[in-house]
């Protein structure tokens, strides 16, 4: 599996390198005096999944390198931030931990940019008791999306395949949705949110769990076509998608099955992997906008990452946002009154923040709900003439109709 991952990197670095070097201009950042900062810290802590199941460090480095330039920049008002994350190593007794050291022991005023399989799941009261608001990369269990005190800038496994499936439903016009379910934390969740979201639409559901650690892709497509469904979901990780695709391919089922995934397995080379075969067959909701999208807000987030040799991949793009919500917030208090209850208070008041990284303005919500979705519009993208074609217009959920 490491080595399969490190293949995936080196894709998505090769994907967007062959985007060209003119985006890549000065970093806009913060303050923008081209001073370092020298005043008095402003602590700021995060959580990352760097090993065990998965790496996800990428979207918390995002956040430290647009905190770097800031820093570069003049800081906050002066105030340069003190930016540091460990590794939750997939344990969430680690990252409950990690959360305590940095909540009590460095005296953290908020938790930015954390990129975790399970620190939700460890923390998600403890930072409603603490008072501190963690607004994440990359959340991906239930409680990212149901805690009073955790935001995210991603839309998560569960919403971002919602959007393609209403999707599916509206515009492709399918009949009934198969939702394979891998023997991984979270599926569940993601398949039943699936199944709340079609049946009152008058679509058909079946749902079946397989391993996926001993995964024959072959059989799991018949597994699939069994089920008569006319489109299915893909809950494996990124890695595992040419494999399943090849083997649709075998069984010839791509004008059967309409094939929906999340945005992590947007990366370049993947029509080139897929082949021709999955022109037109094969439809992914992105959560934050491509890399070669052209906007102001995606070149600088290139600009930053290059400028201070971070990955700019999807996840690196989660943090960079929450890293400019976040300073954003810290700006709009007064240098010297900056402490915890204020900077959560500035968090909780961010509403329509604007990104061309983002499909629609992103909020943080009711500050008293128990739940949010702050990313809820994606674009669709699919394979088309040997290359990605994003789809213009965005597919926005209704956050009253998902969010239970």
């Amino acid at each position: 599996m490491t080595f399969v991952r490190t293949a995936l990197a080196a894709m998505v670095l090769a994907g967007i390198g062959s985007f060209g070097s003119s985006a890549f201009a000065a970093p806009d950042c913060g303050m923008n005096t081209g001073r370092a900062a020298d005043g008095a810290p402003i602590p700021i802590g995060a959580i990352a999944t760097a090993s065990g199941a998965a790496d996800l460090s990428t979207g918390t480095k995002g956040a430290k390198a647009y905190f770097d330039c800031v820093n570069a920049n003049g800081g906050i008002h002066g105030r340069p931030i003190d930016f540091s994350f460990d590794d939750d190593q997939t344990r969430p007794d680690k990252a409950a931990e990690i959360a305590k050291k940095m909540v009590e022991d460095k005296k953290a005023v908020a938790l930015i940019g954390s990129s975790s399989l399970v620190d939700c799941i460890a923390t998600s009261q403890y930072y409603q008791q603490a008072g501190i608001i963690s607004l994440m990369a990359g959340g991906v269990a239930p409680q990212c999306f149901n805690a009073r005190n955790i935001a995210t800038t991603n839309a998560g496994p569960r919403y971002g395949l919602l959007g393609a499936v209403k999707y599916a439903v509206e515009t492709l016009h399918v009949k009934h949705v198969a939702c394979p379910q891998p023997t991984v934390p979270g599926a569940d969740w993601v398949c039943a949110g699936v199944e709340a979201f079609v049946k009152p639409r008058g679509v058909a559901f079946s749902r079946f769990t397989y391993d996926i650690q001993s995964a024959d892709y072959d059989s799991l497509v018949q597994r699939i076509v069994q089920t008569g469904a006319d489109s299915t979901i893909y809950l494996g990780s990124p890695p595992t998608i040419v494999p399943f695709l090849a083997a649709a391919e075998h069984a010839d089922v791509g004008d059967q099955i309409k094939i929906l995934a999340p945005s992590p397995v947007y990366f370049p080379d993947l029509p080139k992997a897929a082949g021709p075969y999955w022109n037109d067959r094969f439809w992914v909701d992105l959560e934050w906008a491509p890399s070669n999208s052209g906007g102001p807000d995606m070149n600088n987030f290139l600009a930053v990452m290059k400028a201070y040799n971070a990955t700019p991949d999807s996840l690196a793009s989660g943090g960079y946002l929450a890293a400019r919500i976040a300073v954003q917030a810290l700006m709009s208090i007064p240098p010297d009154k900056i402490d915890r209850a204020a900077v959560t208070a500035a968090l909780q008041n961010v509403q329509n923040f604007k990104s061309d990284i983002f499909c629609t303005p992103w909020s943080f919500g009711a500050k008293d709900a128990n739940a949010r979705l702050g990313n809820r519009s994606g674009w669709i993208a699919i394979i088309h003439g040997g290359t990605w074609k994003v789809l213009p217009g965005c597919v926005t959920l209704d956050e009253k109709v998902v969010m239970k």
